[in-house]
């Protein structure tokens, strides 16, 4: 179920900003494609509760090499960037309704 979810906010988030998810799962430092994948990673963790490493697992299935401590820096950042910017909340909120 929780990869369902997973893949659910990839193809939201993708479709909201315009990439293909195959750029998100991708090593780029290309801001709009790092803050896409930190606003995934922190969906993931704070709206859905997965675990770090489950998030790592699903990241890897997708032939894209991330560990946890960079799972967690990106939620805290996204945490950061939503504490500051009352709109991202509101496309988060948007971002985190799915079909189940």
């Amino acid at each position: 179920m929780k990869e369902y979810i997973f893949k659910q906010y990839t193809e939201k988030i993708c479709a909201h900003l315009g990439i293909e998810s195959s750029d998100l799962f991708v090593k780029s430092k290309e801001q709009r494609i790092v803050d896409a994948r930190q606003l995934l990673y922190y969906l993931c963790v704070e709206k859905s509760n997965m675990g770090l490493t489950e998030v790592m697992g699903y990241v890897n299935n997708q032939d894209f090499h991330e560990d946890q401590s960079n799972i967690l820096r990106s939620v805290e950042s996204c945490k950061q960037k939503v504490a500051k910017d009352g709109d991202l909340e509101i496309i988060i909120n948007k971002l985190s309704d799915i079909e189940k």
